[in-house]
């Protein structure tokens, strides 16, 4: 449903729930009935389509996130942007412990700007892959301590989000 714009889920919700005739859809989206029954329709083939999706391979998500921390780690900005979705999120929990971005990062130019600039900034040691909840994840250090804990999610080979804590109550288990 969030991949679909405003007018699909309007159309799709008032059909499909609350089956709402198309016309008195249109009065609401002050469009026609036929251009509501194209919305709603439109937005059923998305989501049967993002259903067929299958979710990536552990090999493949640990490979993106081998490719993110090469590139981070080497400030190759180009290749951030080609490993991140146009339209990708990065959220990091730093639980007002640790310097951390208060609200989320949208879109894939910024974030790749932001992934560098942690890594600059924050130094770690090392950085590296380990295994969190049985997914992939990328684990930085410094000084023997954990830094932070990355987990993304992939869609058709891309980082859509990225998933960021580094509060250290949260990943000192870890």
């Amino acid at each position: 449903m969030e991949e679909l714009s405003p007018p699909e889920r309007v159309a799709l919700v008032l059909h499909d729930v609350f089956a709402l005739p198309f016309d008195e859809i249109a009065e609401v989206l002050g469009t026609t009935s036929a251009a509501s029954r194209k919305l709603a329709s439109r937005a059923r083939g998305r989501i049967a389509k993002a259903r067929r999706r299958q979710p990536p391979s552990k090999a493949e998500t640990a490979e993106a996130l081998q490719a993110f921390k090469a590139a981070a780690q080497a400030g190759d900005l180009a290749r951030l942007v080609e490993l991140l979705h146009p339209e990708a999120v990065y959220v990091v929990d730093g639980g007002g412990r640790v310097t951390a971005a208060r609200m989320p990062v949208h879109g894939g130019e910024r974030v790749a700007t932001l992934a560098i600039r942690v890594v600059l900034q924050a130094r770690p040691d090392s950085i590296e892959l380990i295994e969190l909840n049985g997914e992939p994840a990328l684990a930085a250090h410094r000084d023997g301590a954990l830094l932070w804990v990355d987990t993304v999610e992939l869609v058709d080979g891309r980082i859509v989000a990225i998933r960021r804590v580094a509060n250290p109550e949260k990943i000192g288990h870890i």
